[in-house]
């Protein structure tokens, strides 16, 4: 006996936080790029088609990151190679710009187009063979690749551009980068105006993205995998809470509009999270069919379609789930079908569902709002516009918000369950290989920290601590993740927990200067000529008195400021007998900086020791902890002679250290980027080993 069918999509729109929020600039171009493309594209498709109702879920923090692209407050290194014009570009610039501009996806944009295909096959030469043209069409192909088509051709020009292949034109170009900024600035406007038209029903996650059962206690993932979990555990259960709250009043203010829906970081639900989502105010929630039907042996799937309520000491919540075949198979496998096969396919399904109820349904298809589009011919476009529009025309079947099929799909009591997510019903992406419980461990230690900073401190760096508990770090530790992405997000991580320390004015702890990454931190073996014995004047440094150490050009991972230009543009490090020795050449723009401080962190055998040199109201002071001898100057570069008993290491032993640079009130540089410098001081025999007639 078939019956009405709610069809009810979640479109999950989420990109972790890529700004480092002690700087306007986002580490990686993103939640600005996929913006641009696809979250524009299902916008136009949904305004295209009113019929179909959907409900997406917009996290706080991809909210946060548009609102400061759309307002200019934020920008990225991708956004300010594509604003400029090529003939502005120095050539280091220009070789970036080759380095990055192919991060498209290679099947459906670089090889079917001739022109992007014919410059990937020379992306490695040298950038001088490079003329203005090839590096404008490459400037313009991939705008134009991470531009929503459909908003293209409703602008003057946009059609002839869509059908251009070459030869880009600098008008051509800025028709590119208006559309991009006009894109982002009118998304959150656009999302609006359809959730106040009902099309659309606003949902939304806490605010960073963070996994919630393993935020509120990391020992909640031992009932569902046997893996290793951190010890102590972690156990902030008012963060879930305050992560919830504050991320549903932030995108209240932010759009205007009442939010009742929460989809939880990863679909992750265990019974005390759903009481905290309830607590934060929100009316229903969303996970993956696994937490329901295992509780269900033997009981026929049909009991997936309809809603559950569950008590909390708030009140009742709704809880919907998703149907993981259906919401997969347009993730991972319609995009390699025609379109009128993938269609036909879904509403088959959709048909076998109707079918098996015997009253009034639900089915919740919860799902990326961007990852899958890439993946498909045209980004998605036909796809969806014939799949709504098959929806729109199937008998017993409608489209609906979440609330709306609230209000006709009655629920059932919802039985005891046990914690999960939506990959496997359990949390070992996040939680339970080596790299993953030491992240945990960093976060423990920060959090604990934090918590004993003042109100107003906990407050300068809320946002960092947020950041750092979100679930996105956790997904690129472990064995399964890529090297090179892996690498990104350790980097971003620890940005962010080292921000959770600089904005609220405390030291940086040395930890957080070693990967997480089980590869261990990176050793740069600082190896120098001979002997030396400068003289300390914070002068140029004479060529022949340091020309013995070790020269060290920090790369641009060391950190950079807002104009590109690296904090410290080299090093010279030795020693004598006695001391070592470093010259630092700060960039001028960091050397004037009013609140400069320059940190060398060294570890012997016996102990950690560090000096620091910096600027306060106009005053630079110097000084060892522990108190030791030193001597320094700063007047053209940085000068510092450290003895080897302030450092308490002796001849002979492998000394290893770090430089950090801070100024404008954040961490600017750390070097190297990851890892410490190690330097083996000469030992008893170094005259006799290197004696010379």
């Amino acid at each position: 006996m078939s019956s009405t069918l709610a069809v009810c999509f979640v479109w999950h729109f989420h990109q972790p936080q890529y700004q480092d929020l002690s700087t306007p600039k986002a580490v990686l171009p993103w939640a600005r790029l996929h913006c641009t493309r696809n979250y524009t594209m299902m916008l136009h498709v949904l305004e295209a088609q009113p019929a179909a109702h959907v409900t997406i879920n917009l996290t706080p923090v991809l909210a946060a990151q548009l609102d400061a692209f759309a307002n200019e407050t934020c920008t990225d290194e991708w956004l300010q190679l594509s604003v400029a014009r090529v003939t502005e570009l120095d050539m280091d610039q220009r070789s970036r710009l080759v380095a990055m501009f192919f991060d498209v996806n290679q099947e459906r944009v670089v090889g079917p187009d001739s022109r992007y295909h014919q410059l990937s096959l020379h992306r490695s030469d040298p950038i001088k063979t490079w003329s203005e043209q090839e590096l404008r069409d490459l400037q313009c192909l991939f705008m134009r690749a991470w531009t929503d088509s459909g908003a293209l051709t409703e602008r003057p020009e946009g059609t002839r551009l869509l059908g251009k292949v070459r030869d880009f034109t600098d008008e051509d170009h800025d028709t590119l980068v208006r559309a991009q900024r006009d894109l982002v600035r009118d998304f959150l406007p656009r999302l609006a105006t359809l959730c106040r038209s009902g099309q659309v029903e606003l949902a939304t996650s806490p605010y960073a993205h963070p996994i919630l059962p393993l935020l509120i206690d990391t020992d909640t993932a031992a009932a569902v995998q046997d893996t290793p979990l951190p010890h102590p555990a972690f156990r902030h259960p008012e963060d879930a809470l305050r992560q919830l709250q504050f991320g549903r009043n932030y995108v209240e203010q932010l759009l205007g509009l009442p939010i009742s829906g929460c989809w939880p970081s990863e679909g992750s639900v265990s019974p005390q999270a759903v009481s905290e989502i309830a607590h934060a105010g929100f009316s229903w929630t969303a996970t993956d069919e696994d937490i329901l039907l295992r509780e269900l042996p033997g009981k026929p799937r049909s009991l997936l379609y309809h809603p559950y309520r569950m008590e909390t000491t708030a009140g009742d919540i709704t809880m919907i789930f998703r149907d993981r075949a259906l919401s997969d198979a347009i993730g991972f496998q319609y995009a390699s079908m025609t379109t009128d096969d993938a269609v036909s396919k879904f509403i088959g399904h959709v048909r076998a569902v109707r079918a098996s109820l015997d009253r009034p349904g639900m089915l919740s298809i919860i799902m990326d709002g961007e990852n899958a589009w890439e993946f498909y011919p045209a980004g998605g476009v036909p796809f969806l516009q014939a799949l709504y529009e098959a929806l729109a025309d199937e008998p017993d079947v409608r489209l609906m918000t979440v609330s709306e099929a609230l209000k006709g799909v009655p629920a059932s009591d919802m039985p005891s369950f046990r914690p999960g997510s939506w990959i496997d019903g359990n949390f070992r992406v996040w939680i339970g290989q080596d790299e993953d419980n030491k992240s945990w461990q960093y976060l423990r230690d920060a959090r604990d920290d934090w918590g004993h900073f003042t109100p107003e401190e906990q407050n300068r760096s809320l946002l960092s601590m947020f950041a750092a508990e979100g679930s996105d770090w956790n997904w690129w530790y472990g064995r399964e993740r890529t090297a090179a992405t892996s690498v990104q997000f350790d980097d971003l991580y620890r940005r962010h927990l080292t921000n959770v320390y600089t904005q609220a004015g405390h030291p940086v702890p040395d930890q957080l200067l070693e990967p997480v990454l089980d590869s261990g931190p990176s050793v740069i073996t600082i190896e120098p000529a001979g002997l030396m014995n400068p003289h300390i004047d914070g002068g140029p440094g004479m060529y022949l008195e340091w020309s013995p150490g070790r020269y060290f050009r920090p790369d641009s991972g060391g950190g950079a400021m807002n104009s590109g230009v690296p904090a410290v543009t080299s090093m010279r490090i030795g020693y004598s007998l006695s001391a070592m020795y470093l010259l630092i050449q700060l960039a001028p723009e960091m050397a004037a900086t009013e609140d400069l401080r320059v940190e060398v962190r060294l570890s012997s055998r016996l102990a950690m020791s560090r000096f620091v040199v910096q600027r306060e109201n106009g005053l630079v002071t110097g000084w060892t902890e522990p108190p030791g001898d030193a001597d320094w100057a700063f007047r053209k570069t940085l000068q510092i002679k450290l003895p080897f008993t302030s450092i308490k290491a002796q001849r002979g032993e492998r000394v290893t250290f770090a430089v950090l640079v801070s100024g404008g009130g954040r961490l600017v540089a750390t070097i190297p980027a990851r890892g410490v410098m190690a330097m083996q001081l000469p030992d008893a025999d170094y005259e006799l080993q290197h004696w010379e007639v």
